[in-house]
């Protein structure tokens, strides 16, 4: 399903670049700026679906930082569609993977959920893939950064990779709908049946979307790296089976709200377009959060960042990571003077960033509206401080849905996930 929301939205990615820029081969491009040949070039590997803003953001970096020269590889975006092209990224993934494990490749990674070079952050920084960070933390500590967010990249007291953005799964829900009540339940199956009955629906057009996210709306990891064990609880079984149960819905059988949304995906913002057709028709649009199984809510870091264990350019690779964090790129101002291109959609950790970029992303920058915008992003603001668990969920994720959705229809959930259990019995060794 990740896969499908994907290439409806392909068509949005924009082909920004350098002046100096050269297509090296069919599935990444490089570019270079800056440098003044006394120190190594610095090469940033940057996720297909996040180059376009990343490109900018180097640029900006660049200019003042002239001495450093910068090259950036970008990491395909792989889809299952059988064809060469598929092949080929396949095949430049591998390759990438093998030199990062060989203690070479890129200096620098820009990652979003879907890349498949890194599928496993938090293996990775166990396996002393990348460079220690808590010199770099050290010089972010006057930042306003969502810190429960940020201790996602966090492994045994050290930082291993920055979170730059993350995502909340929820339902929206109109005011008329909703009025005074709140939903109790504390399990994300009992509080997605929970908000349906209430709206007087039998179920959401977009549930699909859920199925890439299982582990991630849990406070509790799958995955237990300390303890190496693996655990399918039975509240996560029991929104494997619910969703598993549920058919589609055609968009001819429902209105487009109430609906599951998902604020702050690494490529579409589902939930700004509810705020946008909310503001025209002064209709206003609440987003209920999954609750964590835990008593709160869980973030899904779905941008990071993190710089190769020896790389040569570890200095100027863990400065331009605190620029990226920084006011400048993600505070108040740092919206500022990037024309109309392709913006990222994933939540920034900066705090100041929050309101102006949400504030942009429901009004597109035109004057009307712009009160009310304003109003809601710092609602949601709020909403993002509630925030009590976050975590890197991309490697759970995939390997529930590919165990629950893409194998035998004529097995159980719970069968599937025991299979699944014995097939990374030998994960933590490996």
């Amino acid at each position: 399903m990740k896969k499908k929301l994907a290439l409806i939205l392909a068509g949005l990615l924009c082909a920004l670049s350098f002046a100096s820029c050269q297509s090296s081969n069919s599935t990444s491009e490089k570019g270079a700026a800056g440098g003044s040949g006394d120190q190594p070039k610095m090469v940033i590997a940057v996720s297909e679906q996040q180059v376009a803003f990343y490109r900018k953001a180097i640029a900006k970096y660049c200019k003042l930082h002239p001495e450093t020269e910068v090259e950036i590889e970008v990491i395909p975006y792989i889809d299952n569609t059988p064809t060469e092209k598929t092949e080929k990224d396949r095949k430049a993934a591998k390759d990438m993977q093998v030199q990062i494990m060989a203690g070479k490749g890129p200096d620098v990674f820009l990652l979003d959920e879907n890349n498949e070079v890194l599928p496993d952050m938090i293996k990775s920084s166990r396996n002393g893939v990348f460079l220690d960070l808590n010199t770099v933390m050290d010089g972010l500590k006057d930042l306003p950064l969502n810190q429960t967010v940020l201790k996602a990249g966090e492994v045994d007291g050290k930082q291993w990779f920055l979170p730059l953005g993350y995502m909340l799964a929820g339902v929206a829900v109109t005011d008329d709908m909703l009025g005074d009540w709140r939903p109790s339940s504390d399990q994300p199956a009992q509080f997605l049946e929970e908000v349906a009955n209430h709206t007087g629906v039998e179920k959401f057009p977009s549930e699909f979307l859920l199925k890439d996210y299982i582990p991630g709306l849990f406070g509790s990891p799958v995955l237990d790296y300390e303890e190496k064990t693996i655990t399918f609880s039975q509240e996560l079984q029991d929104l494997a089976e619910l969703l598993a149960e549920r058919q589609e819905l055609s968009s001819e059988e429902v209105s487009e709200l109430p609906n599951v949304a998902l604020m702050g995906h690494y490529i579409a913002n589902s939930f700004e377009t509810f705020v946008q057709n909310s503001l025209t028709s002064g209709i206003d649009v609440t987003f209920l959060p999954f609750p964590n199984g835990e008593g709160g809510i869980n973030a899904q870091v779905n941008v990071f960042a993190a710089v190769r264990a020896n790389s040569a350019c570890a200095s100027q690779a863990g400065e331009f990571l605190a620029f990226l964090l920084s006011d400048e790129m993600q505070g108040s101002t740092g919206w500022e003077n990037f024309g109309s291109g392709r913006m990222p959609t994933a939540l920034p950790i900066n705090n100041n960033a929050f309101v102006p970029a949400y504030q942009y992303w429901f009004t597109y920058g035109t004057e009307e509206y712009q009160e009310a915008a304003a109003k809601k992003a710092e609602e949601l603001f709020q909403l993002t401080q509630q925030v009590t668990t976050a975590r890197f969920c991309q490697r759970e994720n995939s390997l529930v849905f590919e165990a629950v959705f893409m194998t035998n229809e004529n097995r159980s959930v719970e069968e599937k996930l025991d299979d699944l259990k014995n097939e990374l019995r030998f994960y933590f060794e490996e």
